[in-house]
């Protein structure tokens, strides 16, 4: 751990308190008594997770981040060189990610990583990983759990870079030593830390309903909600300040300050996106294929991108294509998005970026690969 790395936190940190209370009312409980060594594991919820997690803890660590950043030249020289995050490409096995973890951890730092990997959707707690509390197992130190709630209402992953301010709180849910976790199995551990970081954005609101100020509230939800419920077109909706409209059919929607639905027949985004995951499925299993105009792909490798194909992007139960470019759906281990526009995923030791571009949810092409393999898997069973 080097020097300057505690000196910028230590100098930054009081200017990102104030920062998170003015963009979106942020509020925090301060941590104390924690362990000398130890890995923070949190849910993930906006971009801001960092500075709103970095808000609790006056000791520096170090974060786990997406590769993406590693591309942004100027900014990520910066971002190295004050605060060294760990790498880690979404879509990966990333056992190159692991072993600094557990490098980092072993030389007495402390490390804050995002468990579900990415951002969520619809407001409810994405999957952990297993091999998570293995990792934790590995690293021989004490854990603490991390939630953030409210995250999602301020800053909705569909909804980009349009904020709003409202409740949103975080503050440590457990600390375990590493005698404790010495002590656990683990998959009692994994039970643990799922338990730990499990969130339900609707249901807490349903129960304590808050207000989320903002301009433009519905701008974005086209990203998320690509399947018209009435009468049944694809990417056919656009947003207009606080209303979500279907250019076929006009049905409409009013996006509300309380996280609601007004209008349509859903009253939360929630629901109408456990509906239209049903009609994806539904899709996997009738062959339909899934499509954008055009699109491009690349490969990328040392934070640099490799232009490969450009074209018509299409995704069915067998074939990923992009113009003249087919990958198989087998050879693929795994796929995921980062940020609303690029969706990631890796072919034996290549790494791959698609582009869909056009008027359409690039989402459906991971929710649809995601079926696909759910599929698959019930078949093996």
């Amino acid at each position: 751990m080097r020097k300057r790395h505690s000196f910028f936190w230590g100098l930054l940190r009081p200017l990102i308190i104030v920062f998170l209370w003015f963009k979106f009312g942020y509020t925090y409980r301060a941590t104390k008594d924690l362990p000398e060594n130890y890995i923070v594991l949190s849910n993930h919820v906006t971009d801001y997770d960092p500075l709103m997690l970095s808000a609790s803890f006056p000791r520096q660590m170090y974060f786990v981040a997406s590769e993406h950043i590693a591309r942004w030249k100027r900014a990520f020289r910066w971002i190295d060189y004050a605060f060294s995050p760990i790498m880690r490409y979404k879509g990966t096995v990333a056992a190159s990610t692991v072993k600094e973890v557990l490098r980092r951890v072993r030389k007495g730092a402390n490390v804050a990583i995002f468990a579900e990997g990415v951002r969520t959707w619809d407001g409810m707690t994405c999957p952990i990983l297993p091999s998570t509390a293995k990792l934790i197992k590995s690293a021989r130190c004490a854990l603490v759990t991390y939630k953030i709630v409210g995250g999602y209402f301020v800053s909705p992953m569909w909804s980009g870079s349009n904020t709003r301010h409202g409740y949103c709180h975080g503050e440590v849910v457990n600390v375990y030593t590493k005698e404790q976790l010495a002590a656990m199995s683990q998959a009692e551990l994994y039970d643990a830390i799922n338990r730990d970081l499990y969130e339900d954005a609707y249901a807490r609101q349903e129960q304590e309903p808050q207000e989320y100020r903002g301009k433009r509230l519905a701008e974005g939800i086209e990203n998320l909600l690509f399947i018209c419920p009435q009468c049944a077109g694809y990417d056919t909706f656009v947003t207009s300040d606080d209303t979500l409209t279907c250019k076929r059919c006009a049905l409409s929607a009013r996006y509300t300050p309380r996280a609601t639905l007004m209008g349509g027949p859903f009253t939360t985004v929630k629901a109408f996106s456990d509906w239209q995951n049903e009609r994806i499925k539904a899709d996997v299993d009738a062959d339909v294929v899934y499509r954008a105009p055009h699109g491009t792909l690349v490969t990328v490798a040392q934070h640099i991108e490799t232009p490969i194909d450009r074209g018509e992007v299409s995704l069915d139960g067998e074939f990923l294509r992009c113009g003249n470019t087919a990958i198989k759906l087998e050879n693929i281990s795994d796929m995921a998005m980062h940020g609303k526009r690029a969706v990631v995923f890796s072919v034996s030791d290549t790494y791959y970026e698609l582009i869909p571009s056009g008027d359409v949810s690039t989402l459906k092409f991971l929710l649809y690969y995601r079926a696909c393999v759910e599929k698959e898997t019930v078949k093996a069973r």
